[in-house]
């Protein structure tokens, strides 16, 4: 019974695993043909800079313009779904999210077609610029929300549970530090300098950048150290060859754990302040793209 039971936790677990890996490279493989299909459609739009098929006034090229701001327009949809009440049983946020990310590139690619990279009356500057700084700032923001969550549509990563991560791993790695107080002593006080991470703007990018540098140097050392110890070990207990190589790689695989849950420390503290910053300047962008995109479109149309 109790094998059985055993038999079935390992399944159950090499089934989530393989599903989340699946899940992974979908993931990947649909955002890779998403990526070369909006590349295809700037392609298109850059052959037809001489307007040979298409014109911004009519037809076609007149559509490609209403449906890329339409959709830039239709941007506003998720943040309205994350706050009011009454959009709450519409679908998930995360589901808005996506749509989100599809309309930010879309709507501008279709709009670069529209224009067939020209930059036509003034108006029509602005309000290209304008849905092009949006488009870049989006990238940015897109950046920083993936560095605090885990993945582009997983759950916000947390302090509380980033840190208990780190004291899990302080805890199996205890026993290999008996071998060398000095590397413990340093991989504490380099935890300690993590999470006293500065609130500061600046100060809290020299921080991160400074802890990242010190971060490659210090853990290299400590299993450099760790695994003389443990060869001086090996040969006063008589162990074989075998066996040193499995806890030389344990020993190494715990040390690059705890050193990745503390650059995830270290980045949650970064890139929440450089998301709250970014999400200060798009909002202000993105009201100037829709307020120029308006007047674009009244002009063309009155004049």
């Amino acid at each position: 019974m109790e094998t059985a039971a055993v038999a079935t936790r390992v399944n159950s677990g090499s089934i989530s695993a393989s599903t989340g890996l699946l899940k992974r490279v979908s993931g990947y493989l649909s955002t890779l043909g998403f990526s070369i299909f909006s590349l295809f459609l700037l392609y298109l739009g850059w052959l037809n800079r001489e307007q040979a098929v298409w014109i911004a006034e009519d037809g076609w090229g007149y559509w490609f313009g209403i449906v890329g701001g339409s959709l830039m327009l239709l941007l506003v949809l998720y943040p309205m779904r994350k706050r009011l009440h009454f959009m709450s049983r519409w679908q998930t946020v995360k589901f808005w999210f996506r749509l989100h990310m599809i309309f930010g590139v879309l709507g501008p690619v279709l709009v670069m077609m529209h224009s067939s990279f020209h930059l036509g009356s003034l108006n029509g500057r602005i309000a290209l610029f304008s849905m092009l700084a949006v488009a870049i700032s989006g990238i940015f923001g897109r950046y920083f929300y993936t560095r605090i969550h885990y993945g582009l549509y997983g759950r916000k990563a947390t302090f509380a549970s980033l840190k208990a991560d780190s004291l899990e791993l302080n805890r199996k790695i205890g026993p290999l530090f008996n071998l060398n107080p000095k590397a413990k002593k340093l991989i504490q006080d380099y935890e300690k300098r993590v999470l006293s991470a500065p609130s500061g703007m600046i100060a809290s990018a020299i921080h991160w950048f400074s802890m990242r540098i010190l971060a490659a140097r210090l853990y290299r050392s400590v299993i450099r150290s760790l695994n003389r110890k443990l060869l001086a070990a090996a040969h006063l207990k008589g162990w074989d060859k075998g066996k040193v190589r499995r806890k030389q790689i344990r020993l190494r695989d715990m040390l690059i754990a705890h050193r990745k849950v503390l650059r995830q420390i270290l980045e949650l503290h970064f890139y929440e302040r450089m998301f709250a910053i970014w999400h200060l300047m798009h909002m202000p962008l993105f009201i100037m793209m829709i307020v120029t995109g308006f007047v674009h479109v009244y002009a063309v149309h009155a004049y």
